[in-house]
């Protein structure tokens, strides 16, 4: 007889899945984490991981999701102050947010996101259409910025930083946090007005 739990029950295993999860592809990878470990993980059985989560990739996109939000709070948090945000306070808060707590970078390799390039529920994640529309969704509520903004000049400033987190390990670590400074620095003085 198949288990069954209540709403609260539901959302505190999903809860857990992901955090279980995040643990395990920071330690093995996302490729070669299973979904048996996965659920081992929570103590339910592999068949009971698929009443919350249809495939790895999905939980996968969970978790981005979740990075997501955890920026787009802060961003909110900020905007409902004023309504609108300069561009240096702007900074200082997407500086913030590549942190290891809010960026995903620091939780998955190269081989990671290739994967997640790879598999349908996470690859839109990836796209360049996904980067300018996050883009243009941060930008609008800017003021002190250019008029003329490449939106694929900036996603791929965006891209360098998380690129360069991805490979952390093979840079001078001493310098490491003055090399994200300065690639933030460069799209700071892009988009500046």
């Amino acid at each position: 007889m198949p288990v069954i739990f209540t709403s609260e029950q539901r959302e505190e295993l999903r809860s857990l899945i992901k955090e279980n999860a995040l643990k395990r592809f920071e330690e093995k990878g996302v490729r070669k984490t299973t979904v048996a470990e996965l659920a081992e993980s929570v103590g339910i059985a592999k068949g009971t991981f698929y009443n919350f989560y249809k495939s790895k990739g999905e939980l996968t996109a969970d978790i981005l999701a979740d990075f997501d939000k955890a920026s787009e709070e802060t961003l909110r948090k900020q905007l409902q102050k004023n309504g609108r945000i300069h561009i240096d306070k702007l900074f200082e808060i997407y500086r913030d947010a590549f942190r290891p707590e809010t960026a995903f970078s620091f939780h998955f390799s190269m081989d990671d996101i290739e994967w997640m390039q790879e598999t349908e529920e996470t690859k839109h994640y990836f796209s360049p259409e996904y980067g300018i529309k996050t883009a243009k969704l941060l930008l609008d509520n800017v003021d002190g910025i250019r008029k003329d903004i490449d939106y694929e000049y900036v996603v791929n400033f965006a891209k360098l930083i998380n690129l360069t987190i991805e490979n952390r390990n093979s840079f001078c670590v001493a310098a490491f946090d003055k090399n994200i400074n300065a690639i933030m620095q460069l799209m700071l003085d892009y988009l500046k007005a």
